[in-house]
């Protein structure tokens, strides 16, 4: 049994690194089958504005620390004495947390409750509130975003290539029905409480025993907090609006790190096309694959966007390393270290068990 135990955390720890090999090695055989020239690449790299780099670090910090402030805001609302200090070292333990097991930003919103409750003590449900609102207001600047790219290209009269521009529709109905189904859901929580009630009691009974742990009981107090919550939310529209336009903002900043890199070797690609862009292979980051920063996956979804919208594959790749370059190896050390440092001083004198005791409670 404890042998079974080694392998089984052995093959946990080995799963991520095999995974993030096989995107490496996917991505090679795609630069290879697009037949990207290196030499051009490096010649290119020489010749770089240098000038631009601090900027676009800058704009990469500012588009964490917006994400952070939209959040606190609404945070705010149901812990009136959350620090903004707190709230933006939360949001980026999460940041971090996504980057090394991405599973459609799961990871990142569980570490978010569970810094909260055990930061504030603030009940899990009354945080998911606000991490739903939060996710749904930055779904809505996503589709705003995206139409607004291709009402501003219409107006520019500016040529888009078709299959970005359908793209970029079926985007928009998708996501579209998909705020709709959310709202509806937000509205209606009894049919979401009723169906997780099966679920978990399917799961917990092949485990534990059902009725010892009252599961009907807590799925219930946990709704009843977070209907409360997202009530409670409701009433502050202005908060809410302000957290919306923060984070209108924070994708304009995403928009301007591969826009920036554009002008920093030298060709201008139009920023409402990057707008139109920048949301399509986004997108492949909410694709819970399991490899960390989604290397390859999403490296590939960016040169292949960019090479539709007219720049040529050698530029593309560029420009795509280098904004890679700093949302993963940057970020990476960034948030890693602020995550270590403030992880450190908030469970130091924790243990595995005080842990489940928290998320428990």
């Amino acid at each position: 049994m404890k042998g079974l135990r080694k392998y089984t955390r052995l093959v946990k720890v080995k799963k991520p690194i095999f995974l993030l090999l096989l995107g490496i090695i996917f991505f090679a055989v795609y630069l290879y089958a697009l037949k990207v020239d290196f030499r051009y690449i490096f010649a290119r790299i020489r010749e770089i504005n240098l000038f631009f780099i601090p900027l676009i670090l800058t704009v990469d910090i500012l588009f964490i620390l917006t994400y952070s402030v939209a959040w606190f805001l609404l945070v705010k609302i149901v812990c009136p004495e959350v620090r903004l200090k707190d709230s933006i070292l939360i949001v980026i333990v999460g940041w971090f947390g996504d980057m090394l097991i991405p599973a459609a930003f799961m990871t990142g919103e569980a570490l978010r409750l569970i810094l909260l409750k055990k930061r504030y003590n603030l009940d899990m449900s009354k945080a998911a509130a606000t991490v739903v609102i939060h996710r749904l207001l930055n779904a809505m600047a996503f589709l705003f975003f995206i139409t607004l790219g291709l009402t501003m290209l219409s107006l520019n009269q500016s040529e888009i290539h078709s299959r970005i521009f359908y793209q970029s529709i079926v985007l928009i109905i998708l996501s579209s029905l998909g705020l709709f189904l959310i709202l509806l859901l937000l509205r209606k929580t009894y049919i979401l409480r009723n169906f997780i009630k099966k679920v978990v009691k399917k799961t917990v009974i092949a485990i534990w025993r059902y009725e010892k742990y009252n599961i009907n009981e807590k799925v219930d107090s946990f709704f009843e907090s977070f209907e409360s919550s997202l009530g409670i939310m409701k009433k502050y529209k202005l908060v809410i609006i302000v957290s919306f336009s923060i984070l209108l903002f924070q994708w304009s900043l995403g928009v301007a790190i591969p826009y920036l890199f554009f002008l920093a070797i030298g060709q201008h690609v139009s920023f409402w096309t990057l707008s139109v862009a920048y949301p399509i292979y986004s997108l492949m980051d909410n694709i819970p694959l399991g490899i960390p920063a989604n290397a390859g996956a999403l490296d590939a979804a960016m040169i292949s966007t960019f090479v539709v919208l007219g720049v040529s594959k050698e530029n593309a790749t560029l420009v795509t390393l280098l904004t890679r370059s700093v949302i993963v190896f940057f970020e990476a050390v960034l948030t890693g270290s602020l995550s270590f440092v403030y992880i450190s001083k908030t469970f130091k004198d924790i243990s595995l068990q005080n842990l489940r005791d928290i998320i428990a409670r």
